[in-house]
């Protein structure tokens, strides 16, 4: 059986620097991977410190949700910019050209969730 309860807190965070061609740290903490929940490809929190950003790109055989936890930033998609904010559900469809910055003080932590669409 395979994991059923994965909690944040007790995962190993992965490091990341410039995302997509962006700038800045990320911190992400994988809780499911594709070999675990498919169809989903990436399941897991990620931490954007300030002034961090992921660079503009796209994803033609997936899309993304992320769901803001905590901070502020600006989600670009196909050339329009948005403010986010805590308890804003983001969607970027597969083939959309968007990005994530962050803008706030503090860290921008949201959750990403990744599905195949085909």
């Amino acid at each position: 059986m395979g994991k059923n309860i994965v909690n944040s807190k007790e995962v190993t965070p992965t490091e990341v620097h410039g995302l997509f061609g962006g700038e800045g740290k990320f911190l992400r903490l994988p809780l499911y991977s594709d070999s675990d929940a498919p169809p989903f490809t990436v399941i897991a929190e990620t931490e954007m410190a300030p002034g961090a950003r992921a660079g503009l790109h796209i994803q033609p055989d997936q899309q993304e949700l992320l769901y803001v936890l905590a901070g502020h930033g600006h989600f670009t998609i196909d050339g329009e910019t948005s403010p986010v904010k805590p308890g804003d559900a983001i969607l970027a469809r597969a083939g959309a050209n968007f990005g994530l910055a962050n803008t706030g003080q503090g860290p921008l932590r949201y959750l990403v969730v990744k599905c195949r669409t085909s």
